[in-house]
């Protein structure tokens, strides 16, 4: 469980009733989130946390992150603060500034009475292609973005903690990244924009270290895919046994984690 995750656990432990849906399971809830926003002709997708538990990361999050192409954006808030919506949905706290994100000037909501928060966002935040053909579904019917899309997105976004973690959920190697991933480009416009976004959001108390806030101008994406994708076995916990695993999360002969059919995603 990350900073933010810890934060928001504590931060509304004696405010919601506790439920089955603690811990940010939630996919019922998720998916009423998700029609909501389908129903009105809005495509969206899981990213963040949740989206790396689909691929196999071990992880606990709170928030289930939805993001929404951003021109779609102010639409799909005004949707859930408006009638009939804000009848089960009302804003809640907005989580901490993260390094390399604006997540914290993005509307966190939770469902009345019940332990489930999301956080909406544009597709600008992960730079990422939310467009159904671009998506795909979890036995549960939650739109994920495609393992090609996803991993882009971790890498021009210098995700790089939540990109080894996609890595090791599948188990991805080089090969996979030189079919799949364009290496030896980064989205420059779009990272000096952020910066400046970054910059701007951040409380007057902060800014002066804004510059550990921002992403680097000069990513180096083949680089950062090699270091990642080589260093899989190296993350394997000392207390496993190493010969018994493909990496932290997969075992020897296990099957892509898409496959099991129980799991709650």
């Amino acid at each position: 469980m990350d900073n933010t995750d810890i934060r928001a656990a504590m931060d509304n432990t004696d405010t919601q009733p506790a439920s089955d849906v603690d811990c940010g399971r939630g996919v019922d809830e998720a998916f009423g989130v998700i029609h909501a926003l389908e129903d009105h002709g809005i495509p969206c997708c899981v990213v963040g946390a949740k989206a790396l538990v689909y691929y196999g990361a071990h992880r606990v999050p709170m928030n289930w992150e939805i993001c929404v192409p951003t021109d779609s954006f102010e639409e799909a808030k005004t949707l859930f603060i408006s009638s009939p919506l804000n009848e089960t949905y009302e804003l809640w706290h907005s989580v901490q500034p993260q390094v390399g994100s604006l997540i914290h000037t993005y509307p966190r909501f939770t469902r009345k009475g019940v332990n489930f928060f999301f956080i909406l966002m544009p597709a600008f935040e992960c730079f990422i292609d939310c467009s159904p053909d671009q998506c795909e579904r979890s036995p549960r019917g939650i739109p994920y973005p495609t393992l090609e899309n996803f991993a882009q997105s971790l890498l021009d976004t210098q995700q790089y903690a939540d990109l080894a973690d996609l890595v090791d959920g599948m188990d991805l190697d080089e090969e996979w990244g030189e079919s799949h991933l364009q290496l030896d480009a980064s989205p420059i416009g779009w990272i000096r924009e952020k910066n400046e976004l970054i910059a701007r959001s951040l409380p007057e108390d902060m800014r002066a270290s804004a510059i550990f806030s921002m992403l680097t101008e000069t990513p180096e994406p083949r680089e950062a895919w090699l270091r990642t994708v080589r260093t899989k076995h190296k993350r394997i916990n000392d207390e496993l046994p190493k010969h018994r695993y493909l990496t932290r999360y997969r075992k020897v002969g296990s099957r892509d984690p898409r496959e099991n059919q129980g799991r709650e995603v």
